[in-house]
């Protein structure tokens, strides 16, 4: 099974790169694995958002479904992209409009301050 690599962006502003197992939506939680090979369960109370670094070609790169968003956090960064978002569910992934760095982002629900649907 091959690693994921995430990094982590805490709501305190904290920044930590990791190898990401599964998340757990229903237990609100993101199991980590770290460099110095601790593994740890990182809830979702102090988490902002989990980047997905490119790491693929622009031809393999996952479709981006859903609607145009603009998401801002509580420290004022803004991230626009696609989403198919519903705020019963603790979490989603946005696909950002820039994807040279990111392939995806899982959004933690808690931590957005707003989402607006941006018009085409």
């Amino acid at each position: 099974m091959s690693e994921t690599q995430v990094v982590l962006r805490y709501r305190d502003g904290r920044t930590e790169r990791a190898s990401l197992d599964p998340i757990d939506i229903d237990r609100q939680i993101v199991p980590v694995r770290r460099d110095d090979g601790g593994t740890d369960e990182v809830p979702f109370r102090v988490l902002k958002a989990v980047f997905f670094p490119r790491g693929v070609s622009e031809d393999e790169l996952e479709p981006a479904t859903g609607s145009s968003l603009a998401i801002e956090f509580s420290d004022g960064e803004v991230i626009r992209g696609t989403a198919v978002y519903n705020p019963e569910i603790n979490g989603f992934f946005l696909f950002p409009l820039d994807r040279s760095k990111n392939d995806r982002i899982f959004v933690v629900n808690s931590a957005i301050v707003s989402i607006e649907v941006e018009k085409l």
